[in-house]
């Protein structure tokens, strides 16, 4: 990875201006930064001074929220990474580790979460310190790719941070989407009669809701693996205002069906924040969206918003009803954002995706492209035992930027000007090839888990 461009290795922190010691104790990181700050590994007895500086930089109340958080089983204070002055706080991040979905393939992440500074140190360069020290230890400790949901696009864009193309919501008011889907339904009734219902769920229907939900992410690009206990820990906090069943009377001969469980919903006030249906039933989709609207109504709610994947028929739907798409970033509001940490251990996980597609593609293999990341010769290969992504040996390669290229290898990107986007010009056989071995994926990831009580 170019140097002003990857994660930062242990043996170049020295050489960053800022950087004057380094040092892996036992308890924490310490990085000494100008002026006697140091970037440090929280503790539990942090926590108060944590807290104080997220409502204060946050302005927003944070106790409940912070204290739930605290509670999720993989929680580990040290996960916290600090600008400490003296006895002062001045900036906070945490660095939560995951596991994230890719057409099956799991591969283990990180999400930067309340990455925060004090206004009045915001030029000292405290921010950039922490971000650097977050990527690089999150790398260290096995993470392939970072994630944030962020409203400083420009302090992670400078870092090589790339903004999700794919996320995004739709909006529309409730009684034109009931309108919409009654005249619908006049058309359905006519030819036959919906065996779908829906209702509140129970909470000992949670097995059937994570089940579901398991079953549906194994195709999707870039959703969390959620454990058990994550999912006790997510319900535990009661961050939303119901979860919804649908379920078929006519289901209990579907193997996939659950007690004729066939789709759930999770809402937040007028948000669905989640939404999964088993394939055969798409139908339910719209007995959700609808038993929704209904629900806002009676909170005197007049608009309703969809945070499901980006090529959900719901979305089209709730347009055609007067909606709109609202994509992130829009006014300034918070947006997702992506790195690979390791781009070389994120081209060997996906191999097995690789291999798929070179073959359905018929991509003759081995497949080798060389390019020239802002100076920086790199080889991608693929044979039929593996993919590799490695520095060159002198070969003359296609010029690009490592943005385009990180782009690139995540499938972040348009389907029209993705390929001249990344890696300018190519023959027309080799651009071909590497469109089907990359081609564009609808990244997305829920709101559920950044939703507060």
């Amino acid at each position: 990875i170019p140097r002003n461009r990857g994660v930062m290795l242990p043996d170049d922190r020295t050489g960053r201006c800022f950087v004057s010691a380094c040092m892996r104790d036992s308890e924490s990181w310490i990085l000494e930064l100008p002026h006697g700050a140091k970037v440090v590994a929280a503790n539990a007895g942090d926590h108060p001074l944590i807290q104080q500086l997220l409502v204060q930089t946050l302005q927003t109340p944070l106790e409940e929220d912070f204290q739930s958080r605290i509670d999720d089983p993989a929680y580990r204070p040290s996960d916290r990474l600090l600008v400490r002055l003296d006895d002062l706080l001045t900036a906070h991040v945490h660095v939560s580790h995951h596991v994230g979905m890719f057409c099956g393939e799991r591969v283990p992440l990180v999400w930067l979460e309340n990455f925060v500074t004090l206004p009045e140190y915001a030029q000292a360069g405290h921010d950039s310190a922490l971000l650097e020290v977050a990527e690089s230890t999150a790398a260290q400790e096995g993470a392939v790719l970072g994630l944030t949901h962020t409203n400083c696009a420009e302090l992670f864009g400078k870092n090589a941070w790339s903004a999700l193309l794919s996320q995004g919501h739709t909006r529309a008011n409730v009684r034109a989407i009931l309108a919409h889907l009654d005249a619908q339904e006049q058309a359905r009734r006519k030819r036959r009669r919906s065996r779908i219902e829906v209702r509140a769920w129970r909470h000992y229907e949670l097995d059937y809701v994570r089940r579901l939900y398991e079953t549906m992410i194994g195709s999707m690009w870039g959703p969390l693996c959620r454990s058990e206990n994550c999912w006790q820990w997510l319900i535990g906090r009661k961050s939303y205002d119901q979860i919804l069943l649908a379920t078929d009377r006519n289901a209990d001969q579907d193997a996939a069906a659950l007690d004729g469980v066939v789709g759930y919903a999770v809402v937040r006030d007028s948000c669905v924040v989640e939404m999964f249906t088993l394939p055969r039933y798409s139908a339910a989709r719209i007995h959700l969206l609808a038993r929704a609207c209904r629900d806002a109504i009676d909170r005197d709610h007049h608009f309703v918003s969809l945070h499901t994947p980006a090529d959900d028929p719901l979305h089209e739907l709730m347009v055609t009803a007067g909606g709109a798409w609202v994509s992130e970033g829009t006014n300034g509001s918070e947006r997702w954002m992506v790195k690979l940490l390791s781009p070389e251990k994120w081209t060997e996980r996906i191999y097995p995706l690789l291999h798929q597609r070179a073959r359905a593609a018929e991509v003759p293999r081995p497949f080798q492209i060389d390019l020239d990341v802002e100076g920086a010769e790199y080889e991608m290969t693929l044979t039929r035992r593996s993919a590799r992504l490695e520095r060159g040996k002198g070969a003359a390669g296609v010029a690009c930027t490592w943005p385009s290229v990180q782009n690139l290898l995540l499938g972040n990107r348009t389907a029209t000007n993705g390929l001249v986007e990344s890696v300018g010009s190519l023959d027309g056989a080799t651009a071909q090839q590497l469109a089907a071995l990359l081609p564009p994926q609808l990244f997305w990831q829920s709101p559920f888990e950044l939703i507060r009580p």
